[in-house]
């Protein structure tokens, strides 16, 4: 099967590789781990802060075979075209078809072999520091196409809708999912005479929503990254301000003072 490089946002979706004559050769990350230290006079080493990882380039080198100059100035003035927008979107390859990357292209090199044959180094900046599964948990049948189970991981543990108060949340990603920086959906639907809590016990996080939720009435809340809505509105008023994030691996999840409990967790897995 030939390789694929898709590009892709809100707007728009072209297959790079469907260009005639274009063929995926490789890709790269290039990783930027950035580490505060602080060095003490007197002791030997460094003391180690906090880790973070800045955006990073993506390398993709592809080639190009035509029938003569010509089709090599076209398809360089194609690709600029495609690849230097106004706004990000996302790269997939078929190298980590599991994986989006949020991009915009910073440079594209290439080198003319023959008078019609090219290759091109082409460099993104991948610039929220992180690639993302390429579906969210709401299309958790089709990440499971992609995802390599461990040996000590099943299908079962990839669950994110409930109709209980007690359940884990897996995240399968490296990366903590943060609401204050990531996409991070969490909808509840279900009864409760006030103190509705969310307790995330592998974090110690807490949200709590202090009013009556009525399911007979149809109440839901939805806690879309930091913006607390009830039935759609606007409620954060109304709550602790407390935040729910998910480490990497297993989250156990406790809702208290409620029944009649439905809930969803919809989020991309997140990786350095």
């Amino acid at each position: 099967m030939k390789k694929q490089i898709k590009l892709f946002n809100g707007s728009f979706e072209y297959t790079l590789t469907d260009l005639p004559g274009v063929k995926f050769l490789d890709g790269q990350e290039e990783i930027d781990m950035k580490v505060d230290t602080q060095e003490n006079k007197g002791t030997d080493g460094v003391i180690l802060g906090s880790t973070t990882f800045g955006p990073f380039n993506l390398i993709l080198n592809i080639s190009y075979k035509g029938n003569d100059a010509e089709d090599v100035r076209l398809i360089k003035q194609k690709l600029r075209s495609l690849l230097f927008r106004r706004e990000p979107y996302y790269i997939w390859h078929s190298d980590t078809p599991q994986k989006k990357y949020a991009v915009y292209c910073e440079t594209l090199d290439s080198e003319d072999l023959t008078n019609s044959f090219s290759t091109f180094k082409i460099t993104f900046v991948v610039y929220k520091g992180f690639s993302e599964s390429l579906k969210s948990t709401k299309d958790i049948n089709f990440l499971l196409e992609d995802i390599h189970l461990s040996e000590d991981r099943s299908v079962e543990d990839y669950e994110y809708d409930f109709n209980r108060s007690r359940f884990v949340i897996y995240n399968a990603g490296d990366v903590t999912v943060d609401p204050r920086e990531h996409y991070l959906n969490i909808k509840i639907e279900g009864s409760s005479d006030g103190e509705l809590t969310i307790n995330n016990k592998t974090t110690k996080e807490r949200f709590i929503y202090k009013p009556t939720l009525r399911s007979r009435t149809g109440d839901w809340l939805d806690l879309n990254g930091v913006y607390p809505k009830k039935n759609g509105v606007n409620c954060g008023i109304d709550t602790n301000h407390g935040l729910i994030s998910l480490v990497p691996g297993i989250n156990k999840i406790e809702i208290q003072n409620a029944n009649e409990i439905k809930t969803s967790w919809d989020f991309n897995f997140l990786y350095k």
